[in-house]
């Protein structure tokens, strides 16, 4: 049995949709090495892509749930994917293995107390902290454990879409009502603490955890939402009491809306996916638009990014300078592409197809021979969703080598779909 490839390349390849589980805060803060910086000159003289082609495959709008990043047909093709392509299935079976170990683990959700006075805690960690200088300190193992368990919710997510096995959304739930107790939206003491009840934030969690934390929480949820045993009840709980109330705090995050470099993504991406998710028009049009801004007045938001300081010829993010940022950037909005193709609409044909050209300056360091240091890249695995939609020939020495991976983790890598001739009809 051949690769992905082999088998498909005529007609198209495989797409990458997310990867990676961020495990702690500072997967984002790696070293820059000095090959970045040639990359991104490299990246000035790429040459102009070949005449436009046609958009492989048509938007569709999704009713009902999944509707977000994955939808039925996306889930009915993995599953018959997984008896055609052995990667994909070695990809699905370590997931799956994983799985069947996390649903015989405690949930291991942070345990909070109302203390006398109000206040909300969680004992197991510690509070941040102003040093002598003003400067905050903080401990990053409480974020490192709320990422682990919406990365958890993601996995389980999938393994229930395409194995159909409830144990696993079943344990996701649990996993979902306990973050939802432990946020205590709305409780404590008579008086709001200073981010507005938002009990995490005092322990270091802010913007862009929030952003990545919502992005792998909603996609599990969305994945889940149809599980028989969910009650109306729970689904009022975990969105009430935690989804909405996480994105109404992280609107307080001006920044993300103009600033369109690789935390401002994550950001804006965790409001994007929880109106989505929560089909809040209201949330999807401020991510989109930015604030009071519509399609036509654009105030920031991810429409914001088509203009030239983003997206231009020659560039892979004209919204960084260093290449890993970059590529993360690029990643994020071509998962924000892939959840409005779901919702009918088109981005990647948008404005000239302008989102092809990141991918384009890609190319720059596949002909210098760069193919292994693109794969280190943040986010480079979205490269396969640029040649599933564009089947440009020239990503396929770039898209052969990244491998199948199960795993969300936003603004890093998006999992991996089948190949594009299952799923783009």
């Amino acid at each position: 049995m051949g690769s992905f490839y082999e088998q498909d390349q005529k007609i198209t390849c495989v797409m990458s949709i997310h990867a990676a589980l961020i495990r702690n805060q500072f997967s984002f803060l790696c070293f820059v090495p000095v090959w970045c910086t040639a990359l991104l000159l490299m990246a000035q003289t790429v040459s102009p892509a070949p005449a436009a082609s046609a958009i492989r495959g048509q938007p569709r709008v999704t009713q009902g749930h999944p509707c977000a990043l994955w939808d039925n047909e996306d889930t009915a093709a993995y599953k018959e994917a997984l008896g055609t392509y052995p990667d994909l299935k070695a990809a699905f079976d370590k997931m799956r293995a994983w799985g069947d170990e996390r649903i015989a683990e405690p949930l291991n959700v942070p345990a909070h107390k109302l203390e006398a006075d109000g206040t909300w805690t969680f004992p197991a960690f510690k509070r941040g902290y102003q040093d002598a200088s003003g400067n905050w300190r903080w401990e990053w193992n409480f974020n490192t454990a709320l990422q682990q368990r919406s990365a958890d919710v993601s996995n389980l997510g999938m393994l229930y879409a395409i194995a159909a096995d409830e144990k696993y959304a079943t344990f996701a739930t649990q996993i979902l009502l306990a973050l939802a107790e432990a946020y205590g939206h709305g409780k404590g003491g008579p008086v709001p603490d200073p981010q507005g009840y938002d009990h995490f934030e005092a322990y270091g969690f802010d913007g862009g955890d929030i952003g990545m934390f919502l992005a792998k929480a909603c996609h599990g949820y969305d994945l889940i939402y149809n599980l028989p045993s969910l009650s109306a009840e729970d689904r009022t709980r975990i969105e009430r009491d935690l989804i909405r109330p996480l994105a109404e705090h992280l609107k307080k995050f001006t920044f993300m809306y103009r600033n369109h470099g690789r935390w401002g993504m994550v950001c804006l991406y965790g409001l994007f996916v929880a109106g989505a998710t929560l089909n809040d028009q209201a949330l999807l049009d401020l991510a989109l638009y930015g604030p009071g801004g519509t399609k036509d007045t654009l105030t920031g938001g991810f429409m914001d990014c088509f203009k030239p300081a983003c997206l231009r010829h020659g560039v892979i993010w004209g919204a960084e300078a260093e290449a890993q940022n970059q590529m993360a950037s690029v990643a994020v909005l071509t998962t924000v592409a892939e959840v409005m193709w779901h919702r009918g609409i088109d981005l990647y044909s948008y404005q000239d197809r302008a989102l092809k050209q990141p991918f384009d300056a890609v190319v720059a360091g596949i002909a210098d021979g760069q193919v292994a240091k693109l794969l280190s890249l943040p986010g480079v695995s979205s490269c396969q969703y640029a040649f599933r939609r564009y089947q440009d020939a020239r990503y396929l020495p770039l898209v052969r080598e990244l491998k199948p991976d199960l795993v969300l983790a936003i603004g890093e890598h998006l999992p991996t779909l089948p190949a594009a001739s299952s799923i783009a009809k």
